[in-house]
């Protein structure tokens, strides 16, 4: 081996390069999908549904208090860490018209997470979502899903989203003895004066 080549890394910093690899793919799918989007005129806007994933394993509890929820309440993106996992987003467009939305999310371990909202711009700028309901479903040994383990959040008054705010809900589900906390975190970007 040549000594010129070799390289001394330290195992600390590729490990917190690890950790970041999954929040910056997240950061730039975010900032292409608002690059990406049809234009959005000012009574639109593009609401976003990010999900993550926190594994717990059988035997062990989830973190009280939650470092990834009270980054999320302080509006900063949180830091994806051991057991977190970044998965597929969602965004809609809406209007000042209600509308319904119904997306469905591949969780961890074949589980799917189910949402169902009615979503439209109110006269002041805010997003809101009413008739909120999610639903993370469990799976069985044999890899279907199962209402046992399962858990649902419902909210008729549902919430407000400011544009350049966050608002996170939550539903889990087990599998396998393990349990699953599936972060929902909704944010708005609202749309353009011509």
């Amino acid at each position: 081996m040549c000594r010129l080549c070799s390289i001394y890394v330290n195992p600390g910093v590729l490990a917190r390069f690890r950790r970041s690899v999954p929040a910056m793919r997240l950061l730039l799918l975010e900032i292409a999908a608002l690059f990406l989007i049809p234009n959005l005129y000012a009574d639109e806007q593009l609401l976003v549904m990010t999900v993550y994933g926190r594994i717990i394993l059988a035997g062990q509890v989830a973190p009280a208090p939650d470092p990834f929820l009270e980054a999320a309440a302080r509006d900063e993106i949180p830091a994806i860490g051991e057991g977190i996992q970044a998965l597929q987003g969602k965004s809609f467009q809406i209007s000042s018209k209600f509308r319904d939305f119904a997306p469905a999310v591949a969780g961890v371990e074949g589980q799917k997470i189910s949402v169902q909202f009615t979503a439209a711009v109110l006269s002041n700028g805010m997003c809101a979502v009413t008739q909120y309901r999610a639903t993370a479903l469990a799976t069985t040994s044999k890899g279907q899903t199962s209402p046992i383990g399962s858990s649902q959040t419902v909210s008729r008054g549902g919430f407000r989203v400011t544009p350049g705010r966050r608002i996170v809900q939550s539903v889990s589900a087990q599998s396998g003895g393990n349990t699953i906390i599936y972060y929902l975190i909704f944010s708005a970007v609202k749309g353009i004066d011509e």
